[in-house]
């Protein structure tokens, strides 16, 4: 996720938070899509939850926060772990700092995957999003 310093330092009122579109999407000049505000933070949120840890060049101790959970077992007891752990990533990696207003992390044993919903909050950038997606377990 990147902020626009320049919309920033000229106060307009405009998403400041931009990205690439996620999965690729091209605009009508044939070049990437560039996605803003919730949906720019949407993104962010998803290819975090998407990433391994050492992924983070520069530190290799951060991201994988829900990728390890899915080489492990999936169990009940493991779900308090999981919450902590995204709770824990989402404070340490994203700047402007986002407020965790709902997280909850269900299995579905049946079908072997997680089902992930979190809603978060900048209060910096006065944006809100919710990202609900279902995740493979790999064991």
């Amino acid at each position: 996720m990147a902020i626009n310093e320049s919309i920033l330092e000229d106060n307009i009122d405009v998403p400041v938070i931009y990205d690439t579109d996620l999965i690729g999407g091209i605009n009508s000049k044939g070049q990437i899509k560039q996605i803003w505000g919730e949906e720019a933070l949407n993104n962010s949120i998803k290819m975090w939850i998407a990433s391994f840890k050492g992924e983070v060049l520069r530190d290799p101790d951060r991201a994988g926060y829900i990728t390890q959970w899915l080489m492990k077992s999936m169990a009940e007891e493991n779900i308090d772990d999981i919450e902590m752990a995204v709770r824990d990533g989402i404070d340490q990696d994203f700047y402007p700092a986002l407020t965790i207003l709902n997280l909850s992390i269900t299995p579905d044993f049946t079908r072997r995957v997680w089902n992930f919903y979190l809603e978060v909050y900048s209060d910096m950038l006065k944006i809100r999003t919710v990202v609900s997606e279902t995740i493979k377990a790999q064991v």
